[in-house]
């Protein structure tokens, strides 16, 4: 297996393959702990995503080693969660932050569940994967608060899967982008609706909203990385 985001982009040079490669890594060689992971979150409308974006953050924290990481749109706590079962796996001391509603507001292409103490499951879901618990804010990401929390950290890494409305995610793009460490990493989640990504049936390639902003924005003044799925890395 590669060990190098740098290798597969190079060894597999279209989205398409990267994405074969990813679930191929998930299915044969991320560990078990990391499977159960994505099994758990899969039921019970616990998470989204898909099992090569599981493989594409085993990946990422291998190679680059986040120490301090903020997602925008918790929701149920797949995300965070994951980094921090992979930081114990690597034997690594992490710092996670999330800023959410903890509610089911939605945006203009989604809806959430209803009647469901957001805030408390996340919590609940997260103690099962790490016994040090995330700084959780609670609000919107174009909050006041929530900005200057964002502007407050050096951040290591920052995903943002918070609204899909584009005005807000090209805030949240903007504000992320400059509250990282030089070489940090910013992943836009639903955003290669306007790549070359043509996905599986079971798969996804996202939301016009962000993947405006992965075409007219990220991809002229930040580091591509790599396209895994509807997810796009890149380091400033």
């Amino acid at each position: 297996f590669w060990t190098s985001l740098t290798d597969v982009k190079s060894k597999y040079p279209t989205r398409n393959e990267v994405y074969r490669y990813m679930n191929y890594l998930f299915n044969f060689g991320l560990p078990t702990e990391i499977k159960a992971h994505r099994k758990y979150f899969s039921i019970e409308s616990r998470g989204y995503g898909e099992d090569a974006l599981h493989a594409m953050w085993w990946m990422l924290f291998r190679e680059f080693k986040p120490k301090s990481c903020l997602e925008i749109g918790v929701y149920r706590g797949q995300v965070i969660s994951l980094w921090a079962l992979l930081a114990k796996l690597n034997d690594e001391q992490i710092k996670i932050s999330g800023i959410s509603p903890f509610s089911s507001a939605g945006d203009e292409v989604s809806e959430y569940l209803q009647n469901l103490d957001y805030l408390n499951d996340v919590k609940m879901n997260y103690a099962q994967y790490s016994d040090c618990p995330p700084h959780l804010f609670q609000g919107f990401s174009n909050d006041e608060a929530s900005i200057n929390i964002i502007q407050s950290g050096n951040w290591d890494l920052v995903y943002i899967d918070g609204s899909h409305d584009y005005e807000v995610a090209l805030s949240d793009y903007e504000i992320c982008k400059k509250a990282l460490v030089k070489g940090g990493l910013l992943i836009l989640d639903d955003s290669s609706l306007y790549t070359d990504y043509n996905p599986p049936k079971f798969a996804f390639a996202g939301h016009p909203g962000p993947s405006k902003i992965v075409l007219e924005n990220a991809m002229k003044e930040m580091d591509f990385v790599i396209g895994v799925g509807h997810n796009n890395v890149f380091r400033k």
